[in-house]
């Protein structure tokens, strides 16, 4: 493997992508980067980068922002527990007085993982450690033309080893940077270029015609189906109640249409009840989603039902413009119900009236 390095570096130097957080050594901008690109893919997260950027330029404005904030401009990236993660961290940086400067300091802070810690404290301070993430993992399967399951924990610790030993002195960051853009221009999931490949010369899967085949991975089971009942309550102007989900567990923080585990409407409805505090009358089925999450399938099924008296619970918001961060499913109903012709109460088109105290809040 000698120049193994060198050579990656030289094309990395010449085509490297172009991204804003690469243009910084500002370990709060890296960070954020880094949280971003767990789940989003870099040219989808740049205007998201921008944006959390504006809404919170340093880790002492997003300390002192409400959570509720830091979700709104987190909407639509999905995976919110990065979000509230963000923000938990930001204060346990300010309450500490810094940024830690090492694996073992980052890796003290919320939802900060091996790959994260090591990606900030490489590129920010310069620490020799490796970034080693699933795209990574490909790369030093093919490299090493490992026939093992990459997602085994001895596979991913001999690829981590073999890569560690490649490590340039003082330029960790760049390294692991570069392994980044190798595996997304040339060392490809499927069907990888290795014609524009810089260190084709050190792949075992190349030369030995594997590149197609590797990595290999365990066979997984089918993710399991959850049904859930969800139930939408508009008042007199055509609001439609929402209620904000428990910080802890799925979509913590969020604001969401009503809804519990059930199969069908008649078995969730003592338990949607009981969450409101009144009697529902089912008016008509609305709808049906579903929504893959990472360890199962969820069906939806959303009803739209008449209520006599003020939930005791929630907050009541136009579809249109709810103004507060909610999750992809209830997004999707309430654009459903904001499209022109859809039923309004207000017009006797819709369920009947709910009164509300004033505003459109109804318990916080």
């Amino acid at each position: 493997m000698d120049n193994f390095a060198s050579v990656l570096l030289a094309w990395f130097a010449h085509n490297g992508r172009s991204f804003p957080w690469r243009r910084t050594r500002d370990p709060y901008r890296i960070w954020v980067s880094e949280v971003l690109l767990q789940q989003t893919r870099a040219e989808v997260a740049i205007p998201y980068y921008e944006g959390f950027l504006h809404a919170f330029p340093t880790v002492e404005a997003l300390a002192a922002a409400d959570l509720e904030e830091v979700l709104r401009v987190w909407e639509g990236l999905g995976y919110y527990a990065r979000a509230r993660n963000l923000h938990r961290a930001a204060r346990l940086v300010v309450a500490q007085g810094g940024f830690p400067t090492t694996v073992e300091g980052w890796r003290q802070l919320p939802g900060v993982g091996p790959y994260t810690a090591a990606a900030v404290a490489s590129i920010a301070f310069g620490e020799e450690a490796l970034a080693l993430d699933g795209n990574v993992l490909r790369v030093g399967a093919r490299l090493l033309g490992i026939l093992d399951p990459i997602d085994e924990v001895r596979t991913r610790r001999r690829i981590q080893e073999a890569l560690e030993r490649l490590l340039p002195p003082g330029r960790a960051g760049e390294f692991n940077q570069a392994l980044m853009d190798l595996a997304s221009s040339a060392c490809l999931p499927k069907r990888p270029r290795c014609g524009v490949c810089p260190v084709r010369a050190w792949c075992t899967a190349f030369h030995n015609g594997l590149q197609e085949q590797l990595p290999r991975k365990r066979r997984r089971p089918p993710k399991p189906l959850r049904h859930f009942v969800a139930v939408v309550v508009r008042d007199s102007s055509g609001r439609v109640l929402l209620v904000r989900r428990p910080l802890k567990g799925i979509w913590g923080g969020l604001w969401a249409l009503p809804e519990v585990e059930g199969r069908s409407y008649r078995a969730a409805k003592p338990a949607l009840e009981h969450l409101l505090g009144v009697r529902l009358r089912k008016r008509r089925a609305l709808c049906e989603l579903h929504h893959t999450f990472t360890h199962f399938v969820a069906a939806y099924t959303v009803v739209e039902a008449e209520v006599e008296a003020v939930p005791r619970t929630g907050r009541f918001v136009p579809p249109g413009s709810p103004g507060v961060a909610v999750p992809v499913p209830t997004r999707k109903v309430l654009s459903r119900l904001a499209r022109p012709g859809a039923p309004n109460p207000s017009t006797g088109q819709g369920p009947r009236p709910v009164p509300t105290r004033g505003g459109g809040r109804v318990h916080p």
